[in-house]
């Protein structure tokens, strides 16, 4: 008998000694997660250029943002690469920071600016960067009314490597209203020869108490200007106290839940009730058959 113990014991001993020796070389062997860093500019209404990265860890589970990692931010140069800045990723993974459109960093091909991040990786993490070009463009909106019709007017310029200015012409511009969690699209107008474009404003569209909003004038992923945005605010918006209460919309964000779910939470709730009202009534009924049996008995 203690043969066989001291013998299952061996066994034992031996199996879980090659299990911990496989972890640990496989912990030892384990590459380091693969990183993925967006990288995107944007050319602003204040005569600056944000460069903004996001940087994630790409694991089997999902992915997440890598917090406190040091991204580099270079401007591409023929020879060499100057360094902009370096700065840490929040929370978020996202790491930004603001130039001057007026600078002394290389131009490229048809006066582009070549804006690169770099994060240069950790034991755990692989390196990763991205770069992105853009040419500096400004846009300014302003309001006018003109036979008793609201308008929204934007003019466009771009910097010339010389220092000059010339209109951002023949370019679409996208006009949108910050709202809770996105931006809604409101109109879309057409940048002429000059630089210039202007639209009708809507006139259904929600401001706060007193009518105030934000238009947001922006091009999103233009070849050589990149992105560009600029915003002004004006009193045009319906305010919201005097929405007809009358008329209550039933959506999913208003206070009043539309009605295809309360119809489905008064048949979930019937359904639950009509359950525990079928297993009281069977109790009855089956305590009422005993007492049966019993007096037949």
């Amino acid at each position: 008998m203690k043969t066989i113990i001291s013998g299952i014991l061996l066994f034992v001993t031996l199996f879980l000694g090659n299990g911990l020796v496989f972890a640990q070389s496989g912990d030892e062997g384990a590459e380091p997660a693969r990183t993925i860093l967006r990288f995107t500019c944007i050319n602003t209404s204040d005569d600056s250029i944000q460069l903004k990265s996001t940087l994630t860890v790409r694991r089997d589970e999902g992915s997440m943002n890598l917090a406190n990692a040091v991204i580099q931010f270079y401007a591409v140069g023929i020879e060499e690469d100057v360094l902009i800045s370096e700065v840490k990723t929040n929370y978020q993974g996202i790491a930004s920071i603001k130039i001057p459109t007026l600078n002394s960093f290389p131009r490229g091909e048809m006066d582009l600016f070549n804006f690169k991040a770099v994060y240069e990786g950790a034991e755990k993490y692989e390196s990763s960067e991205s770069e992105f070009s853009l040419k500096p463009a400004k846009l300014k909106v302003s309001f006018y009314e003109e036979d008793s019709v609201r308008y929204v007017k934007v003019e466009g310029t771009q910097l010339n490597i010389d220092g000059t200015e010339t209109p951002l012409a023949e370019t679409d511009v996208n006009l949108l209203v910050p709202k809770m969690f996105s931006m809604l699209k409101i109109a879309e107008l057409y940048l002429d020869e000059t630089g210039i474009g202007s639209t009708e404003f809507p006139a259904d569209i929600i401001g706060d108490s007193l009518g105030n909003l934000t238009v947001v004038a922006s091009i999103e992923e233009n070849d050589i200007y990149g992105n560009v945005r600029a915003s002004a605010d004006n009193n045009w918006g319906l305010q919201k106290h005097l929405i007809s209460p009358d008329r209550p919309s039933r959506e999913l964000w208003t206070p009043i839940a539309p009605l295809w779910m309360i119809i489905t939470l008064i048949i979930m709730l019937a359904g639950v009730w009509g359950h525990y009202v079928y297993a009281v009534v069977q109790l009855f009924r089956i305590k009422k058959s005993a007492k049966a049996n019993e007096h037949k008995s």
